[in-house]
């Protein structure tokens, strides 16, 4: 072993008398060429390293005697091209490290004789190429490294032939495209490596059954989506890291159909506005989740309602603006929940999850980052814990409803109070007195739809946080209008914040002073109208006059 030296020269017989050789390691030198016969004698040698050098061309003839060889490393030289039997006579050679060099083809043959290889290295070259059957002589081969190239296009059906490959690596190259059925017969494959690669699209049929696969790496690509099926025949997956790919805006709903054993997913750093409630139901032992660096604005209740296992969520900076109360209800084993960095939109429908996280404050691990309100501008950088009903004006709104027989007959308002079933979102509520036409109740928000009937009074409502006992419904500066119609309350309501508010608003003041003017121009004419009757009455008068003074006149002529 002579290495880090300064050694630039061997003599052809530098080894010669020492056939017992079983390695020589000769690394980071400034050894540049080879004497042809300088290993003549080594037919026993099996390591040989000369990784480090300034070796620019390997002769055939250099490794003709050695052919015990089981390792040989060429990494980190100025090789620039091979012949296509270089290595003809290394049939015993298991590793062979070409990496970081200068090559930019390979002789489709240069491999056919490495029956024996299981590793084979060939990352950080110039690669833009590489030709069909290159690997097909090695069906022993357990790693393929291809990493770090300039390879634009592989060939069809390039690794059919590798069996027992267990680790593939073809990240950081140029791969626009890749031919369907590209990883097929690949069945003890565990580890796949796609990052990198300004990937426009995959195919449908582009992975075969692959059982032992554990981990896939496709992150840092052009992809805007991915086939459903993509991981269908990768049911032992126990890592997907699918994220940094800025043009993802969709993940189909099925696409972690078939992944009972998947621990890790993370989709960070994409561009996801939204997800299927039924994305994650198929994953039930996912214990990490990441999902941070989207446009997500809110999520689904139930889509963790299978991840039982879930330990970590990661959601802080994305564009949420609320989330449901209970959609974390079925992650019973969390432990760290992130949810900093967010837009959280502070109007009545956010104070189910913010109860929640009054309520399971050691669970967020970025508290003290602030969970604040975006918006509303008189809310913003208001702590989402520390909300309460009465800051948002969630408390109160009142409203007269007449029941069918009310209106049908007329009776009298009267007030009773409505008991509010807490078991069900859509709520029946039972009066204490029947003999009422009329109700007044009290709602933590206002409901959009009310039904009244003789016997019930029903209510819709959608994203209520909390259901009391009691409510009651009292106006409030949301309820602008109010009709009857076929025994139906309709409420007219103008939202207090968000991007309707003010034009909704605007419209209705517009709306209310056209009818006043209208109002006062109709007056106006009303009164001229009347000043013009008045003046004919007059002038009619005055004829009927001046008409009896001249036959009053006639007669005494």
């Amino acid at each position: 072993m002579i290495t880090h030296s300064s050694l630039d020269t061997i003599q052809p017989e530098a080894f010669h008398g020492a056939p017992q050789l079983r390695s020589i390691k000769l690394s980071s030198n400034s050894l540049s060429v080879f004497p042809l016969g300088v290993f003549s004698e080594q037919s026993e040698l099996e390591q040989l390293q000369l990784d480090g050098n300034q070796i620019a061309s390997v002769s055939s003839e250099l490794f003709e005697a050695v052919v015990n060889l089981t390792e040989l490393n060429l990494s980190k030289n100025r090789i620039s091209q091979l012949d296509g039997n270089v290595f003809q006579r290394l049939t015993k050679l298991n590793y062979l490290n070409l990496a970081e060099n200068q090559l930019r083809n390979l002789p489709g043959n240069l491999f056919h004789n490495l029956r024996e290889l299981k590793s084979l290295v060939l990352s950080s070259n110039q690669l833009e190429t590489l030709e069909s059957g290159s690997f097909d002589h090695l069906s022993n081969l357990l790693v393929l490294m291809l990493q770090k190239n300039q390879i634009r296009e592989i060939p069809p059906r390039l690794f059919w032939h590798l069996p027992s490959l267990l680790t593939l690596s073809m990240s950081s190259n140029r791969l626009r495209y890749l031919p369907g059925e590209s990883f097929y017969y690949l069945p003890n494959l565990t580890k796949l490596t796609l990052y990198k690669n300004p990937l426009i699209t995959l195919p449908d049929q582009l992975m075969g059954r692959m059982p032992r696969l554990q981990e896939l790496y496709l992150y840092e690509t052009n992809l805007s989506t991915v086939p459903w099926n993509l991981f269908a025949n990768m049911t032992n997956l126990r890592t997907i890291n699918l994220h940094f790919n800025v043009r993802l805006t969709s993940l189909p709903k099925s696409l972690f159909c078939c992944l009972p054993n998947l621990k890790k997913l993370s989709l960070k750093n994409n561009n996801l506005r939204e997800l299927d409630q039924e994305l994650f139901s198929n994953l039930i032992n996912l214990q990490i989740l990441m999902l941070n660096e989207n446009k997500l604005e809110s999520l689904p209740s139930a889509i963790f309602r299978n991840t039982s296992r879930l330990e970590m969520l990661d959601l802080n900076h994305n564009h949420l603006r609320y989330l449901p109360g209970d959609v974390f209800a079925h992650a019973r084993a969390l432990k760290d929940l992130f949810l900093s960095g967010n837009k959280w939109n502070c109007d009545c429908s956010i104070m189910g999850i913010a109860e929640w996280i009054r309520e399971n404050p050691k669970l967020i691990r970025d508290l003290d980052k602030g969970i604040t309100c975006y918006e509303p501008y008189q809310l913003e950088n208001h702590q989402l814990q520390s909300l309460t009903y009465e800051e948002l004006r969630c408390g109160v709104f009142q409203t007269t409803f007449m029941t069918t027989s009310a209106i049908t007959t007329g009776a009298t308002p009267t007030t009773s109070t409505l008991q509010l079933s807490t078991a069900r979102r859509t709520s029946t509520l039972s009066t204490s007195t029947m003999t009422t036409p009329t109700t007044t109740s009290t709602f933590s928000t206002p409901p959009y739809l009310l039904s009244p009937t003789p016997d019930h009074i029903y209510v819709k409502r959608t994203n209520v946080p909390v259901f009391y006992e009691t409510i009651v419904l009292d106006n409030g500066p949301e309820i602008v209008h109010n009709n009857h119609y076929n025994g139906w309350v309709y409420l007219w309501t103008v939202p207090s914040t968000g991007p309707y508010s003010g034009f909704m608003m605007a419209l209705y003041i517009v709306l209310l002073v056209t009818g006043v003017v209208l109002i006062v121009a109709s007056l106006h004419a009303l009164y001229r109208l009347h000043k013009a009757v008045l003046m004919l009455g007059k002038v009619t008068v005055g004829d009927n006059l001046m008409a009896r003074r001249v036959r009053s006149f006639k007669v005494k002529l």
